[in-house]
This record gives C-alpha cells, structure tokens and sequence, in this order.
C-alpha cells in the first residue's frame, strides 16, 4: 500500500510542480520584461530570459526548474536579488512555529470538549460546544485577529500587538508574542475538531465493542482512552491533514495582522512588488507540504487503526 501510495505521490507531485511552474507563463506579455518591471532595460530584460531559459521549449523548460527545484534552487528574487530558498529558509520557522502553535492549542481544546460532548449528546455540554463552534466558525480570522489586539493588547496590555522574538533567543518571549496570533489561527481548527470528534465519538461509542466493554465493567476512562479514541481519531487525523492548506492561508493572515516575520508576510510584499520568482517558490513550497503532508495522513490511518490494514490488503 505504502509502495503504491508513494506511486501516487510522485505523481502528484509532478502536477502540482507543473502547474506552479505555468505561473510565470499566465503573465501578459513578455515574462521576462513583465519580472523586470517597469525600469528593466534590454540586457536586464535578456539575462532574465537567459536566466528562465524562457526561449526554450515549455517540456525542457520545465524539467531544467525541476531539477534546480529537487536541488533547492528556486530561483531568485529580482528586488532583493536574494536567492528563494534562503528568503523561505528564513521565514520558514515563524510561519511553522504559528501552525504548531495553534494546532497544539487547537487539539488541547477540542479533543476533551469533544470527548465529553459525546458521552451525553444533547446536553447541556454538547450544546453549548456545538453552538461555540458554529459561532467560531462564522468569525473571520482577520477579525478575530483584530478584536483580540483591542481587547488583550491595547485594553488589558496583556500580550504585545506586534513583534517576534526567535524561540532560540529567548524562548518566554518568544511564547509569550505569538499567543495572540497562534489563538487567532487555532479558533477555526478548534471549532472543525471539536464537531468531527464528537461524531465520531458518537459513532464508536454505539458500537457492540464498546457495549461489551461496559457490560464487563471497565471504567469510563478507560473505554474511552483505550477503545474508543483510538478508531475516531482516523477522521480528525485525516481532516487535519485536509486543514494544511487553509493553516497557510490563516498564517498569512495571522502574520499580515500582528506583523510577523514568516511566510505569509513575505507572500504578501511579493504580491506588492510583483517579486514573481518568491511567489512562484511559496506557492511550490506550500503545494509540496499539503501534498505530502495528505500522504502521510492516509499511510498513518492503518496504524491508527488496524483493522485498516485488512481493509487496504483487499483493496
């Protein structure tokens, strides 16, 4: 199954290679005159050519940047004429500490509120974690974003509005500067899990394994930890994995909000200054990370769960 996943995932990753390479070639006009911008001149406007290979055949075009690519070349930045993959490398870290954040936040939350909403559906509990989460579902990350500024950073000075520390250089400040915008990004994945683990606990607990369990006396805790966990968190497993997309998007935001040093505001001043080639690179970036991060979500699930691994032998 794992060969054949792999399989999958080579291909996969050739189309979404392919496709963020055809970025530069849906620009208006001459590629190489519209990355140059307005003040390039003739030899400017050649050596980026040059450079691209732009006067090459797309095939040969495309596999030259693929092996740059697999060689961590990804270009470079025609404003700062810093390379790509180095811009990434350092901005990388904040964008990456912001998702593990709000993801550990995220899960510390739902999976216990999901737990106990499902053991009395229709309770008090459960009611008022599914109307919570239909509430934080329906606020915008940018205007949670702001909110919590005004309330915690400029009302009750509780946490700074902007500014980043790097974890290796002080590691309290550090913590202390992204809770606002880890909470920012967590309240959407909070509220996803949260409504995913309860069905699921809904289910599982309806099982005749579960009745047995009970009917022998075992303790609530221990069904729940022991036998009932385990095989509901294969569809949180799963929609977390599917969440890695809308995660870089929230990030962007979150970064563009409080003004951290990461990814997303690197995306955006490209945007700005029409920086193509960091674009290019982010997006790739990105589009490899969701892809693989999705395959080892789907080869994590029989581990999770083996009865699985029958179900995938047959299939």
């Amino acid at each position: 199954m794992i060969l054949r996943r792999l399989g999958q995932l080579v291909g996969v990753l050739l189309v979404v290679t392919f496709v963020s390479y055809l970025l530069l070639n849906f620009l208006p006009g001459n590629t190489a005159a519209v990355i140059a911008g307005p003040y390039g001149t003739k030899a400017s406007i050649a050596h980026i050519s040059a450079q691209l290979h732009l006067n090459d055949p797309l095939p040969v075009r495309y596999f030259d940047w693929l092996r740059q690519l697999l060689q961590g070349n990804l270009g470079q930045s025609a404003f700062t004429h810093q390379p790509v993959g180095q811009a990434l490398a350092q901005r990388l870290p904040c964008t990456l500490e912001l998702i593990l954040l709000s993801q550990l936040i995220a899960l510390a939350v739902a999976v216990p509120l999901g737990i106990a909403a499902a053991l009395r559906p229709g309770g008090w509990l459960d009611n008022v974690a599914s109307t919570t989460a239909f509430g934080l579902l329906s606020m915008p990350a940018y205007v949670l974003g702001y909110v919590l500024v005004i309330i915690f950073a400029v009302n009750l000075h509780l946490f700074p509005a902007t500014g980043y520390v790097p974890f290796n250089q002080a590691p309290l400040t550090n913590l202390h500067d992204m809770v606002l915008p880890s909470i920012t990004l967590a309240v959407g994945s909070l509220a996803v899990y949260l409504r995913v683990l309860r069905a699921e606990m809904i289910a599982t607990l309806s099982e005749d394994y579960i009745t047995m369990a009970v009917a022998k006396g075992m303790p609530t805790w221990r069904i729940l930890t022991r036998h009932a966990l385990r095989p509901s968190t294969i569809a949180l497993v799963t929609v977390a994995a599917l969440n890695v997309g809308a995660l870089f998007v929230g990030a962007f935001l979150a970064e563009y909000i409080f003004q951290l040093p990461g990814v997303g505001s690197l995306f955006i001043q490209s945007i700005e200054s029409k920086d193509y080639l960091v674009i290019q690179g982010i997006v790739v970036v990105v589009a490899v990370a969701y892809v693989v991060l999705n395959f080892l979500a789907d080869v994590a699930q029989p581990l999770i769960d083996p009865r699985l691994r029958g179900v995938r032998r047959l299939g």
